[in-house]
């Protein structure tokens, strides 16, 4: 497990003499709402960059940060600063190599595209009408009447076992997304232990009603393990591309209008959305070697972040990247599902099922209105808190 570089004071102030704009940046440029302006500065003026807030260098140029993350770069998961280890221990996402596909390997049939619509698309769908039929009180907060249980639900049918305590698996993830943030303050990581451990009891008690372990090698406490993390993308995520299309089409009244004449058109909404406002705004990586990339030199044993946000949005690929577009030839070419060997597992299922969740909305809701909505925030995962509709 590598160690990461520790830069003496004296480096330090020499980064920051030579990035300055990278100098100048706050954890809560890289949080908060209204603040993704910082970012595209950055893009243009230091793409790669020296970030002290981060102690490291943070890539907000698409290119650059679609090579860091390809398996020729040399980078690696594997460090022990690492906090998606920290925070949802050693699985498929925090190991590289022959350890990663073992874990990955058993999971990999069951998420591609065709057996993923096969399998959910009916449930699924089934499952977002049955949530909706019953929000008779408006207006009505979004995330606790449907999003939040429809993540959890689709996420229980989907690894075979039953969470029926929604609020509960929520808050577990919930308290994962705390933990990976580079604050330094110990009490979120000791939140998420306790929550690995409880959802890990849980999983591993009921590995007997689900498929997964049947067709692996995995022990069952691996097992558990992979699951938290196919969980998280079916949980956390989920509900932060389900809430920020709808957010935005709301905001976006004629393209609303176009999806409500053509509900083919959703594919496009989501696909947008989630570039515009990728539910994963933060990737980590740290180098083996030392490597250049846009003229910067980056030694051995240092960590990397890549705005997923704000290479999401590099004009230079993206024509006009801060409109909302859902005719968007290219807007598949963000990096909000990664690249390389560890892009998003679960990518076809995401697709699909914020596609069913928003088609079974506006087929329910002829007149939606936006009441309020928490504009999307968070460091390594972005959604609106909150939001309420009338419908």
């Amino acid at each position: 497990m590598l160690d990461q570089y520790v830069v003496s004071e004296e480096e330090d102030a020499q980064r920051r003499q030579e990035f300055p704009v990278g100098a100048a940046v706050t954890l809560a440029d890289l949080e908060d709402a209204g603040r993704e302006h910082v970012l595209d500065e950055l893009r243009e003026r230091e793409p790669v960059t020296w970030l002290p807030a981060l102690g490291g260098w943070l890539i907000t140029k698409r290119e650059p940060a679609r090579q860091i993350l390809l398996p020729k770069s040399g980078a690696t998961v594997e460090a022990e600063q690492n906090m998606v280890r920290a925070s949802l221990g050693r699985m498929m996402l925090t190991v590289d190599g022959e350890e990663h596909e073992r874990y990955r390997q058993p999971f990999e049939v069951p998420f591609r595209a065709r057996e993923t619509e096969r399998a959910y698309a009916d449930p699924i769908r089934a499952y977002a009408r049955e949530l909706i039929a019953a929000m008779s009180v408006q207006p009505s907060e979004l995330t606790e009447s449907f999003a939040a249980p429809f993540a959890v639900g689709v996420a229980a049918q989907v690894i075979g076992l039953p969470l029926d305590d929604v609020r509960k698996i929520d808050s577990f993830y919930s308290a994962f997304a705390s933990a990976m943030e580079y604050t330094g303050d110990p009490e979120p990581l000791r939140q998420a232990e306790a929550a690995r451990a409880e959802l890990t009891d849980l999983l591993v008690q009921g590995l007997s009603r689900s498929a997964v372990v049947e067709e692996s090698d995995l022990s069952p406490e691996e097992v558990a393990a992979q699951l938290r993390v196919v969980m998280f993308g079916a949980i956390e995520t989920i509900q932060a591309s389900v809430m920020t299309t709808l957010m935005l089409l709301l905001q976006n009244p004629s393209s609303l209008a176009e999806v409500r004449a053509d509900p083919s058109l959703l594919v496009g909404a989501v696909d947008e959305a989630i570039r515009w406002m990728p539910p994963v705004a933060f990737i980590e990586r740290w180098t083996k070697e030392p490597v250049e990339l846009e003229g910067v030199r980056i030694g051995p044993r240092e960590f990397v972040g890549v705005s997923v946000i704000a290479a999401n949005r590099d004009p230079a690929v993206f024509e006009d990247p801060l409109r909302f577009d859902i005719h968007r030839a290219n807007a598949r070419h963000g990096l909000s599902f990664s690249s390389g060997a560890h892009h998003c597992l679960g990518v076809h299922l995401a697709r699909m099922q914020t596609v069913i969740a928003l088609e079974q909305m506006l087929a329910a809701w002829p007149s939606l209105e936006l009441v309020s909505v928490t504009p999307p925030s968070g460091f390594a995962f972005r959604r609106p808190s909150d939001m309420v509709v009338a419908f």
